[in-house]
């Protein structure tokens, strides 16, 4: 009978200590796979759908704000920026390949209303794995041609259940409709004329139509940057811009800055500088905490082991009577603390994998962010190899134990 043998049917025999030594590892496990997986794949998909422009222009305030509003959805605009800045900036051909106006304001069900031209249905790009985006391709009715027209994004006519040739009443801001406060334009119906195909992306949770929408919702109360009253057919919330090259960006931002005098970001450097700043510190706390427990775990497994030297002295010494040599035991028992470490990282990374999947369903319905588990992602590599050494390094003092034992003392015992 081979060593694994022996150990695992050590194991076996003492099965409720076993099951519990493994579910403490896995819990820890399960949060390590959980956090790392849950920071790769949401900075995967918010850098992805950064890079769909190359900048971003809008009022001045915060840069994270603008980008999280007139790309992601997912904030209000820094306020409102003249329209002829649209056709400036767009005479810069030697950087310009497209602009796209973004006219933020109201909202149904939660779900923003952007008022856009034509050309960004048109809209796609190569990520950095290859893959082409094409976010607005239509899968039923067709794009808004008159104002008041919309085209409802994936996320929102699956949650909202607008069909085609529906109508509904847009409310101020991001309001919700079950506000009795709200302010809501119960004059001017939007009429839903196509839906899009899912595209696994923040896109999915809007509604477009035609800039002149927004405007002739909010003639006679809109206002600009300043607070002034203005009229609406002067202004819009952002432009998005494709550059002739990825490589303009910086140099472009700088002309932008000093010749037009506005505020611009760039989608995928914002993103990431939120990861780096912000996000980077949460995922350091909890796997701080991940490989505290870890480290809890691998006391369990220290202890386990031991009294279970203590209890099967005798076994041990009939084995060594038997023939089997001193580090043939060592062996064995490591074999043991290897075996419980490695069903806990297997049973942690299915738990942490069914935690991810449970929050990227929310995350999905939320923000329109889509993501991928059951997989590896790389820091989950070096992790999961540290728990195992942690295990293993657990089991040396028993191993060691049972080692140095009194081969005739054992023996003696009953």
């Amino acid at each position: 009978m081979s060593l694994w043998h022996i150990a695992w049917g050590y194991l076996w025999n003492r099965k409720l200590t076993t099951i519990l030594t493994i579910l403490s590892v896995a819990l820890a496990v399960g949060l390590i796979a959980a956090v790392l997986t849950l920071r790769e794949e949401t900075r995967k998909r918010f850098e992805e759908e950064g890079q769909a422009f190359d900048l971003v222009v809008g009022a001045p305030g915060s840069p994270l704000q603008l980008v999280l509003s007139s790309v992601y959805f997912m904030d209000n605009p820094t306020g409102n920026i003249d329209i002829k800045l649209l056709d400036q900036i767009s005479s810069e051909t030697e950087y310009v390949e497209k602009a796209f106006p973004v006219n933020l304001g109201d909202s149904y069900a939660g779900f923003r209303i952007a008022g856009v031209t034509r050309e960004l249905f048109d809209h796609k790009w190569v990520n950095t794995y290859g893959v082409e985006r094409a976010p607005f391709a239509l899968a039923a009715g067709r794009y808004p041609e008159q104002p008041m027209e919309v085209v409802l994004g994936a996320a929102v006519a699956r949650q909202t259940g607008l069909p085609l040739e529906e109508t509904f009443i847009s409310t101020h801001g991001m309001i919700d409709m079950g506000d009795l406060n709200v302010i809501n334009h119960s004059d001017m119906p939007y009429k839903v004329v196509g839906i899009l195909k899912p595209s696994d992306s923040p896109f999915d949770r809007a509604i477009y139509t035609p800039l002149e929408s927004v405007w002739h919702a909010h003639e006679g109360h809109s206002e600009s940057a300043t607070g002034d009253e203005v009229d609406p057919k002067t202004m819009i919330t952002s432009i998005l811009l494709q550059l002739s090259s990825p490589g303009y960006r910086y140099q472009f931002q700088e002309i932008l800055s000093q010749k037009y005098r506005v505020m611009s970001a760039i989608p995928v450097k914002v993103i990431s500088d939120l990861y780096d700043k912000l996000l980077n510190t949460a995922k350091t706390i909890l796997l701080a905490i991940g490989y505290l427990v870890v480290v809890v775990s691998s006391l369990s497994i220290l202890i386990g082991l031991y009294l279970s030297i203590l209890q099967r002295r005798r076994d041990l010494a009939i084995m060594r009577a038997l023939g089997a040599s001193s580090w043939e035991i060592f062996g064995a028992v490591l074999i043991e603390a290897f075996l419980v470490t490695v069903l806990g990282i297997v049973a942690g990374w299915f738990l942490g994998n069914v935690v991810t999947f449970a929050l990227g369903q929310v995350l999905a319905q939320r923000f329109g962010l889509i993501i991928t588990t059951f997989g590896i992602v790389p820091d989950e590599i070096t992790a999961f190899a540290t728990v195992a050494l942690v295990g293993i390094l657990a089991g040396i003092l028993p191993a060691w134990q049972a080692y140095d034992s009194d081969v005739a003392r054992d023996l003696a015992e009953r």
